[in-house]
């Protein structure tokens, strides 16, 4: 076998060309996947810095009510509730119906009306849906505006995604929590709120928490 016997092997002489375009194309890829690391972690510090924002507004509530002895009665729970993985910013809602200072730092951080609630009654009774003060009902619905402005506005994806799961998982914690806050405001105000009702209002605050957080486009981090 000579030299005229030899044919190119067009299909190796193709696989030059090819093997050449498919370095170009994985080059190209692997600048594209850069980007979008870099992005996805500039992504999630920023996503971090924002859960942060509540993290230390808690952490300087709990040093006030440690010390403050009519808070003790939701210490146990708050606790629970924090060990059990619910973020800051849905703990702090919450927590706004017997603290003014928190609320207006919610309302303030959504540019709303700050708070302004002085109402006082002399004589006990119990509470009623049907038949209650205006002021102490427009208090209730502020509150519970203020819970899902603090888990939807520059909303962190880390926490919202946390919330979800835990919700869905198990209410119970939340519930009993939410009912014990409200409890505690209301008999400040000399009414009395029976479990069955408090509990009700924690799950409808805790369903429409879940309808608006799950209207919510939440990213990859």
């Amino acid at each position: 076998m000579g030299l005229d016997d030899f044919s190119p092997d067009i299909e190796s002489s193709e696989g030059v060309g090819k093997s050449s375009e498919a370095v170009n194309e994985v080059s190209e890829k692997t600048k594209e996947s850069s980007k979008k690391s870099a992005a996805g972690v500039k992504r999630t510090k920023q996503d971090e810095q924002k859960a942060k924002k509540y993290d230390f507004l808690l952490a300087g509530f709990l040093v006030k009510i440690i010390v403050d002895k009519k808070y003790d009665f939701i210490l146990n729970e708050l606790f629970k509730v924090m060990e059990d993985g619910y973020t800051s910013n849905f703990t702090l809602g919450i927590l706004s119906l017997i603290n003014t200072e928190i609320s207006n730092k919610i309302r303030e951080n959504n540019t709303k009306p700050l708070i302004n609630f002085n109402y006082s009654r002399k004589e006990i009774i119990d509470f009623d849906s049907n038949n209650i003060d205006l002021e102490i009902k427009n208090r209730i619905n502020y509150w519970i505006e203020d819970i899902i402005d603090s888990v939807i506005i520059d909303y962190s994806n880390i926490q919202t995604i946390k919330i979800i799961e835990l919700l869905e998982k198990d209410e119970s914690i939340i519930f009993s929590y939410i009912s014990n806050i409200l409890g505690f405001f209301l008999k400040g105000l000399n009414i009395n709120i029976s479990k069955k009702q408090a509990l009700s209002i924690a799950d409808f605050i805790v369903n429409e928490v879940l309808k608006s957080i799950k209207k919510l486009k939440i990213e990859e981090v």
